[in-house]
């Protein structure tokens, strides 16, 4: 049975215990101590990370009553040595502020909507409650986050102790039925819930609690959420963002909500524009291919090379050629990259797929699709030409000889 140092104090970053074991376990090896400070994945919050002796320690589980510490190196210390260890200071410390801020803010909803936290997770970037209010409204996340900060702002004690079932009253979270003594985190005149984890000793220590986002699951709101430092991280790339934006937009930071979603539309109109310009632009191409076509027992084959065309618009022309009776597309684009697109009207009994696949052996590619039509690309557009002739050369065959 591994003695806990974590629970004892959650400030506490190094200590020195003594090997009881190390063994293999899957890809790493696990190392057991008489006691340790390194808090193991468990009740949703992940685990500590740190050192033992110099070997880095990636990830704590529990194994009944012990703590396994895993690490990819070979440990270079065995049973009945002893050694130093210590955890990530700042890791346990966001670690410490995610759990006590889950704690008030679970509670904080519990008082403002009467929505019970049904499960949380706590993250390395952020963490989530699932709360029993599917329908949840800004203004109602916003009243429930004010509530949590004020807990906050008020620095009220956050204190550990443990007590027998008969002994606590007034939990968040039911207790376990299988305990007769409880270690229990009792925010001051605020929430009493059974814990493990590791805490703040005050909630202004938490630092901002604050949600992202939510979204529906089932009968609840998964609400994500930071707190302390991940909450000034998720503030910093955020500010900067919309005052860069702001900048390139030259409008203010508030005016922000108004011109973007008049930029929106405006895009949306300009791409219905655009889209109607590039049929346009298809048909006018049509004519001049079809125009310039190779005429092979009545089927018509246009084989062309469009180096400045994207992969959209040759595909869009060659569906615009063989709308037209009796006609083979073979089409190719791009410099950096060649893509290709073979297709044929339904009366022609040519089969795409052989020539697409001649066609990306040339060009050092792969490609596929039905026997109407089959698009492929290669890494040599160089050999664009080359690739094309051979294609052309076996539908050539397929329509002389069906």
């Amino acid at each position: 049975m591994t003695e806990l140092l974590y629970q004892q104090d959650s400030y506490r970053t190094e200590f020195e215990a003594r090997v009881v074991a190390v063994s293999p376990r899957a890809d790493k090896y696990a190392i057991e101590l008489d006691k340790t400070c390194f808090y193991p994945e468990a009740g949703g919050q992940p685990s500590d990370t740190g050192e033992i002796e110099g070997v880095r320690v990636e990830g704590v589980v529990e194994d009944e009553e012990r703590v396994l510490h895993l690490t990819s190196e070979r440990p270079g210390f065995g049973p009945g040595d002893g050694v130093k260890a210590s955890i990530d200071r700042v890791r346990r410390l966001i670690n410490m502020q995610q759990h006590t801020g889950q704690h008030v803010l679970s509670q904080a909803f519990l008082r403002v909507l009467g929505a019970a936290t049904v499960s949380s997770r706590l993250g390395v970037e952020h963490s989530t409650i699932d709360i029993a209010a599917p329908d949840l409204t800004w203004e109602e996340a916003k009243a429930t986050e004010d509530l949590a900060n004020r807990i906050g702002y008020e620095n009220r004690p956050v204190e550990i102790f443990e007590a027998g079932k008969d002994e606590v009253e007034g939990l968040r979270v039911k207790m376990p039925v299988d305990r007769d003594v409880i270690r229990v985190v009792e925010v001051k005149d605020f929430d009493k819930s059974p814990c493990g984890g590791t805490h703040t000793r005050t909630t202004g220590e938490i630092g901002p609690i604050k949600i992202l986002r939510w979204e529906r699951v089932r009968d609840a709101s998964r609400v994500e959420f930071v707190c302390g430092m991940l909450a000034m991280e998720d503030y910093y790339w955020k500010s900067r963002f919309i005052v860069n934006l702001a900048q390139d937009l030259t409008t203010k930071d508030e005016g922000l909500p108004e011109l973007i979603p008049e930029m929106l539309k405006e895009r949306k109109e300009l791409l219905k524009q655009v889209e109607g310009l590039r049929r346009d632009l298809a048909g006018y191409r049509t004519g001049d291919l079809l125009a310039g076509a190779r005429d092979v027992a009545g089927v018509r084959i246009v084989s062309s090379y469009l180096e400045e065309g994207t992969p959209l618009e040759i595909r869009e022309i060659a569906a615009a050629l063989t709308r037209n009776p009796g006609t083979v597309a073979l089409l190719a684009s791009g410099r950096e990259k060649l893509h290709l697109v073979f297709s044929r009207s339904a009366d022609v009994g040519a089969d795409m797929r052989k020539a697409i696949q001649a066609a990306c052996e040339v060009v050092g590619g792969k490609g596929g699709g039905r026997a109407d039509v089959c698009q492929g690309g290669g890494k040599h557009p160089g050999k664009a030409p080359e690739a094309l002739e051979e294609a052309e050369q076996i539908v050539e065959d397929m329509i002389r000889n069906s």
